[in-house]
């Protein structure tokens, strides 16, 4: 007796299919480009091998900033994954199959972008959730063992030594202009071997040629309590300047909570908040970005005729997310003349891409 299958199971069973074929894909690619990425980093942190920074060490630091290599490489793998995956189908005529079963384009395309929406939110949830916290731990552990002059960072603040000094920063900022600034500081300084010492608080400050450079200064003798007050005071520091560049977490990798909160306290202070502002647009429309570039890449599967190899769509892939990222470019390089919000500047990539993707599908 031959069992018929209804439309139904049949419907499902082809979106298990194709969702099984894209996430491979995807997850295929991811792991290919994640082990390059990794790879490069094992060759660049060798070269800075010590003494207490060792291969141990080197190979902790690497696993711990996978996340991070994730996240950054994962929307060009979620693009070739897709054309690699859907390719596989194509070339066996299996996506011919499925639409002569009922399946059009609209249905093909509906799952696979549910399929790369998946896999894109457990990408979003790591960057919230682990990426900032291993990112800093990495970064820090790897200064400690080659300088030790950076002390554990819990919470939002940060100990350094320099020197006989011993310096808390509460937040560290990544500036616009690619600098580093440094707000409420305490630096703790003995004058001498029977002396208590000082205690130096400054409400902003930045790590320029050697020295810091305090703002809002006010520094409390601990011996009779004196304190005296400077707009500016310079100190001279034995801290390598590249310790900053190495611990700033890039606004790009904080938990959106925490760029609104440093955007919060930049706006409250009437500084610069244009960084973290992209930043969380970026963010916020990761998942846009990704889909947009996805979408315009899915008529190539649906092209009449030979179907093209795994090359040609891997090329594809990298030609369509380079342009994904020039016109990215070029919108946010207009973004100060352009007379519309900053969200709607982020947005047109995406908007562009996807209506492009959109339209080709329908007239295909």
């Amino acid at each position: 007796m031959v069992r018929r299958v209804t439309a139904p199971r049949a419907a499902g069973r082809l979106t298990r299919y194709l969702l099984a074929a894209t996430l491979g894909g995807v997850l295929s690619v991811s792991a290919l480009l994640v082990g390059l990425y990794a790879g490069i980093d094992v060759v660049r942190e060798a070269g800075d091998l010590q003494q207490d920074y060792g291969v141990p060490e080197m190979l902790v630091f690497v696993a711990r900033t996978l996340p991070t290599r994730i996240y950054d490489i994962f929307p060009f793998a979620a693009l070739i994954g897709v054309l690699v995956g859907l390719g596989r189908l194509a070339s066996g005529r299996e996506l011919v199959a499925m639409r002569a079963a009922g399946f059009d384009r609209g249905s093909i395309t509906t799952r696979v972008v549910a399929g790369a929406l998946l896999a894109t939110l457990a990408v979003v949830a790591m960057a919230e959730l682990a990426v900032p916290g291993l990112e800093t731990e990495a970064r820090v552990a790897r200064e400690q063992a080659r300088s030790g002059s950076v002390g554990t960072a819990s919470g939002e603040g940060l100990w350094l030594r320099d020197g006989a000094r011993m310096v808390h920063v509460g937040l560290v900022t990544w500036g616009p202009d690619d600098t580093v600034d440094l707000t409420d500081l305490d630096i703790y300084a003995l004058d001498g071997a029977n002396d208590n010492g000082h205690l130096i608080r400054a409400r902003s400050a930045r790590h320029e040629g050697g020295d810091w450079q305090l703002r809002q200064v006010e520094r409390l003798d601990l011996a009779d309590g004196g304190v005296e007050r400077f707009d500016r005071l310079a100190l001279d520091s034995r801290l390598d300047p590249d310790v900053f560049d190495a611990l700033a977490t890039r606004p790009r990798l904080l938990p959106m909570s925490d760029i609104l909160r440093i955007e919060d306290y930049l706006d409250r202070n009437g500084l610069d908040t244009r960084t973290y502002r992209e930043a969380f647009w970026r963010r916020a429309l990761y998942p846009a970005n990704l889909l947009a570039m996805i979408l315009v890449g899915l008529p190539l599967l649906f092209r009449p005729g030979r179907s093209a190899s795994t090359a040609t769509h891997v090329f594809a892939g990298v030609a369509l997310g380079v342009g994904f990222v020039v016109v990215q470019r070029i919108s946010l390089g207009l973004a100060p003349v352009l007379p519309l919000p900053l969200g709607l500047t982020h947005a047109l990539p995406a908007l562009l891409f996807g209506a492009a993707g959109i339209v080709i599908l329908r007239r295909g």
